[in-house]
């Protein structure tokens, strides 16, 4: 099953997941193609703090939208928001392989 793992660190500058309603929860903006989040739609997503360390947040992803997003270097573009379900499950990663430099790794 295709699982995405997003790293949030901390810092004004990176997404932070947000409650939009019990139940209901939205990511910050990522750098992922429409292609793959609509791929996501029912799948598992994982929150981490660090690479290998287990999600502080998980849940199944629900939907997503695309909204414009400025950089601190003052580019737009358009980033992914994820909205998902939250479950209690955590997932655990114990490599720190396969991240892209925006945070992101997809799990076949």
């Amino acid at each position: 099953m295709p699982t995405i793992h997003l790293l949030n660190t901390d810092g004004p500058e990176y997404p932070q997941p947000c409650e939009l309603s019990p139940g209901v929860v939205e990511t910050g903006h990522w750098r992922v193609s429409p292609k793959r989040a609509d791929a996501m739609i029912g799948h598992p997503i994982h929150l981490h703090r660090r690479k290998a360390e287990a999600a502080f947040q998980s849940g199944i992803v629900t939907g997503y939208r695309r909204e414009p997003y400025t950089t601190p270097k003052g580019n737009t573009s358009p980033r992914i928001v994820f909205v998902f379900s939250p479950t209690p499950d955590t997932n655990t990663i114990t490599d720190t392989k396969g991240w892209t430099l925006a945070g992101v790794k997809f799990v076949p």
